[in-house]
């Protein structure tokens, strides 16, 4: 199915999906969505705990399908933003991106 039709197949984006209620992410929203000028450091600490829980959740693959079709913002489905980019599912404009691609620019001769 093309990613076109795949978007068209689901609910509205803010519609509560049944999978969610099944979620091992509950209650720890704070893990999935950095705080304001949160630091490269504590991004990375931030998302090794919630690839933890990611990785022992029933519905990681919803999770991460629903990430990628909706282009959400922040760690879903044990996918960060950046990978999600990689993966061919960019975000409008992803944390940390800018910053990132400005020093891979002045990094090259």
């Amino acid at each position: 199915m093309a990613m076109a039709e795949a978007a068209l197949a689901l609910p509205p984006r803010w519609t509560q999906q049944a999978w969610m209620a099944h979620a091992a992410c509950r209650g720890h929203t704070a893990l999935f969505f950095p705080p304001l000028a949160e630091r490269p450091q504590a991004r990375a600490r931030r998302e090794a705990k919630a690839k933890a829980i990611c990785l022992e959740c029933p519905v990681l693959r919803q999770c991460r399908q629903f990430a990628r079709l909706h282009r959400e913002y922040g760690y879903w489905g044990a996918e960060s933003e950046e990978e999600r980019s990689a993966a061919g599912y960019a975000v409008p404009s992803p944390i940390g991106g800018r910053a990132r691609r400005r020093r891979e620019q002045t990094a090259s001769p």
